[in-house]
This record gives C-alpha cells, structure tokens and sequence, in this order.
C-alpha cells in the first residue's frame, strides 16, 4: 500500500515544479538588482572622473564639502554646563574660507599671559557673534583686534581681549564675566550686544531664563545636532539628476532652526525687555565692582537693498518668532536700554549706522571686513582720549 502522503518520486517532481519557478525569478530579480547598481556605479565613476578632468581633484556633493567644513568649524565650540556652549581653549581651525582661533584662555585675541602686565590697560569686547566677528576672513581682521592694533600705534599701551561668542546673549556674556572675565582684570568693558537676546525675547511663551527659544536654536545652528550624511547626499550622480529637475537643496538648512509651531510675534513683550535690562544693569555693576568702565554700544540689523530677501530669510531662520520686518525697529527697544544706562555707566558710543554703506555688511547681522575696519576706527577714536599714551 503508498502512504497517504503518495510516493516519494511523487513529491520531488511537485516540490520542484514549485521550487525552479520561484528559483528562477529569484535568479532573474539578483541580476537585474546586479547590473543596475553596476550601471549606477558605473555612471558615478564617469561623473567623478570627468569632473577630476576638469577641475584637476577629485570632486565632492556640496552635502559633503558643507557636512566635513560645518564639523571642522564645531572644532572651536565646545559644551558649558553654565554657557550652554563655549569657546574650546587653545582651537585653530579653517573652515568656509575664513581662518578663526581662540588662545588658551579661550579668547579670539593674540596668545597672552592671564596676568595683566604693569602699566597696559586692558580692553575686554563682550557680545555674541558680531564681537567674535564671525564673517571676519582671520583673526588679525576682527574690529576688537584691529581696535588694539590702531590704539597701539597711537602709542597707547593697552591689549584688547575679544570675549564674543556666537550666538551668546546678554545672559552668557554676563555670566561669563562672572566665571571667567572678571579675572582679566579689565580697565574697560565694551558692550556690544542686542541682536541675540531678540530670540529667546520673541519666543512664546517668553522664558526669562533664555532656555526655551535660544538653547536649542544655538546648538542646532552651531552644528551640534547635525545628523551624518546618508549615502545618496555623497553621490554626484544623485546630486547632478537633482539639479536637473531644479531640485538643489541647501546643506545650510540641516543646520538652521525651525519650528512650524513657533508663532511668529510682531512685537516682544515688556517683559523681554525687561529682563534685557536687568541683564545689562548686572553687567554693570559686576564691572564696577572691579573697577571696570564700561562703554555701550548699540547694535543694528541692515536689510541690504540688494540683498533683501536674503536678509529677511536670514532673520527668520536665526530668530523664528519674530516677523523679520519688525526686527529693526524691535531692536531698537533693546537699544533705548542702553541709552537709559549711559549716563550711569560711563560712554556710550552711538555710531551713525544708518549712512554707513551697504557694503559695510556680509548679511544682516554681521560687518563685512570694511564694516569691521570702520567700527574699529570708531570705537579706537572714542577710547584713545581716554587712555594714557606710553
């Protein structure tokens, strides 16, 4: 008698009827899978060297030369349990065309002793990324180092320390010369900050400890939180198909803040001002208290008539909640709180931003090297009657 399951050859020629078709379509899908990765391979290397054969290097995706100049930058930037971020003492690095370091006690300034020497009168620069003047294309063209150059050759025996960081407030610049700056010992204090306190003031609801709406945003943009690079973003074939169809996206929005939630203001509360202005007041009187003169500088925001879109684009992305065609005059706000403090801290320089040219800028934040050349001439003519020559 068979047995139910019927005779052994039987079950081989079902299980093969079902196996070869199976088999094959699996044999087929392999080479197909195969030969189309060897074409895409194949059409990489012929995109790759027929740039090399133009430009004489081997080429790279604009994702990949953002990705390695945006890692090389974060070199200068480290973590602070109390600044959120802070300089890494003693970083050189290149990045985006632009050479910039800080010395060993973390200042972008020449390499000197913490001891302030006999007789030299020293200068600290406080503020976020316009006193580090980060557009700069070195150190020796930031306005803090140009200002100690100009007063130097009028025979002033002074050092001017650049203590600006990007992205700080006036909350890390005043806890910073709490922690740090005060051991400088500096004769003078210039201020030159207002910009960056517009994000976390424009931030709703407003936090007048600057964590929401200015802790995130600094990490992100600095680079902090940038994800790796998916295979295709290295592929110039991929990225050369995308242009193609006009599809060219920006590596600089990887790095840029948004919040599709954040409601955009057109006016920042009292109470952001507020809280600008106690800030401020602590920063004068911590200097005072060492016998610090402290010289004011309002900020400004140029919206270039070439470049206006651009600029408006910019303030969106680096303060999100609030409209980019109010940030001027709500920057003013800001200012008028230095005004009000003048007379009781010491100078406060007004420079006439409104005739200088466009050209004076590199965006709508930041000097261009002419711009820095012109501060710097400004600020060494209000100090240099006020120090003692050598």
């Amino acid at each position: 008698m068979s047995s139910p399951e019927g005779p052994p050859g039987k079950r081989r020629t079902r299980g093969s009827t079902v196996t070869r078709p199976y088999r094959k379509r699996l044999t087929d899908a392999v080479l197909v899978t195969a030969l189309a990765l060897g074409l895409l391979i194949g059409l990489e290397a012929m995109v790759r060297v027929g740039k090399r054969s133009q430009d004489g290097s081997w080429p790279t995706t604009r994702g990949s030369r953002f990705y390695g100049e945006i890692t090389t930058a974060l070199g200068l930037y480290r973590r602070h349990p109390y600044l959120n971020i802070a300089p890494r003492e003693g970083a050189h690095v290149k990045a985006f065309g632009r050479q910039a370091s800080f010395n060993t006690l973390g200042y972008r300034s020449p390499e000197r002793p913490l001891a302030k020497p006999s007789g030299v009168v020293r200068i600290l620069c406080i503020g976020g990324s316009t006193t580090f003047d980060i557009l700069a294309p070195n150190d020796e063209a930031t306005w803090p180092w140009l200002v100690e150059q100009m007063l130097v050759d009028s025979g002033r025996a002074v050092e001017v320390w650049n203590a600006g960081f990007p992205g700080w407030t006036s909350q890390e610049n005043l806890i910073s010369l709490a922690i740090r700056d005060r051991d400088l010992r500096p004769d003078w204090i210039v201020v030159f900050q207002g910009i960056n306190d517009l994000q976390p003031a424009s931030h709703t609801p407003f936090d007048g400890q600057y964590e929401h709406g200015h802790a995130d945003i600094a990490h992100r943009t600095l680079g902090f939180e940038l994800e790796p690079l998916a295979w295709h973003q290295r592929s110039l074939l991929l990225e050369l198909l995308r242009g193609l169809l006009g599809d060219t996206p920006n590596p600089w929005d990887k790095v840029r803040p948004g919040d599709p939630a954040q409601t955009v203001q057109s006016a920042i509360p009292r109470a952001a001002v507020a809280v600008f202005e106690r800030n401020l007041r602590s920063i004068i009187a911590l200097g005072r208290d060492h016998e610090a003169r402290i010289v004011l500088v309002p900020q400004t925001i140029r919206l270039r008539r070439r470049y206006l879109a651009e600029d408006q684009s910019l303030l969106k992305q680096w303060i999100p909640g609030l409209a980019p065609e109010v940030a001027v005059s709500e920057l003013e706000k800001l200012n008028q709180v230095g005004l009000r403090l003048a007379a009781e801290s010491g100078l406060h320089l007004q420079p006439n931003f409104v005739d200088w040219p466009d050209t004076a800028w590199d965006d709508a934040m930041h000097f261009s090297p002419e711009g820095s050349r012109r501060f710097a001439e400004l600020l060494a003519s209000v100090l240099e009657p006020v120090l003692l020559v050598r």
